[in-house]
């Protein structure tokens, strides 16, 4: 009996995977490339508070990239094939 291992190319034992990020779950694979996009702008936008979410825009999955503060420089407009909207976010207000 053959399990799949999650990925359409395994079949046998999944040693053929190589460590790839499994892309049948596209939000879980989008949430690593998230990361991996916020450790490349952080040092570039040292004073803008940045997060990332795996959204579908269209029934097309893609990466929103949330900022508080200046506007992030270097954002590409695809990261790993997938579009990166860009989103701007308030501060909370202050508590009293």
């Amino acid at each position: 009996m053959v399990h799949s291992l999650g990925s359409r190319t395994s079949g046998v034992d999944g040693s053929s995977e190589g460590g790839r990020i499994n892309t049948i779950n596209i939000p879980g694979a989008l949430v690593i490339y998230g990361v991996a996009l916020l450790q490349s702008l952080q040092p570039r936008n040292p004073k803008t508070k940045l997060s990332v979410a795996p959204v579908q825009v269209d029934g097309i999955w893609c990466l929103e990239l949330t900022y508080q503060g200046d506007e992030p420089a270097g954002v590409p407009e695809r990261w790993h094939g997938h579009r990166v909207i860009l989103k701007k976010t308030e501060p909370p207000p202050p508590s009293a």
